[in-house]
């Protein structure tokens, strides 16, 4: 006949056995999987030259630190109106602004759709005198 019981004590009792038998090789494995782990983490930023990053002087963390003051920005500049940025026409030598050089050129090189138009609009008025 069985040994199995209908309540399940002696199947319940045979897998604790089991399962205590198990528990070190399990808790060995994970201790071995994190140790490796670590291993590869310090040889991969030794190997990159990253493994001392984390080493800084407190006095330089201190140059680096976020500012949170009315009128100066994040690095502690103060925070000024916006700057106009000025380019140098190549062709004709201008001090331009930024935010108009680019139609500028097309004018001063005679590029761009404007001066397509007029060029064929003259192409236009040049066939007409001619016929």
């Amino acid at each position: 006949m069985s040994e199995y019981s209908f309540d399940g004590s002696e199947d319940q009792e045979s897998e604790d056995c089991q399962l205590v038998n198990y528990a070190p090789d399990v808790l060995t494995e994970l201790v071995d999987d994190v140790i490796l782990g670590l291993c590869f983490d310090v040889h991969r930023s030794c190997k990159m030259g990253t493994f001392f990053v984390d080493d800084v002087d407190p006095a330089e963390l201190k140059e680096f630190e976020i500012v949170d003051q009315v009128g100066l920005d994040i690095f502690g500049q103060p925070v000024s109106s916006k700057k106009q940025y000025e380019c140098e026409c190549p062709n004709c030598g201008r001090t331009i602004s930024a935010n108009r050089f680019a139609p500028h050129l097309e004018k001063c090189m005679g590029m761009g759709r404007n001066s397509s138009r007029i060029a064929s609009k003259r192409l236009q008025n040049s066939g007409k005198c001619e016929s």
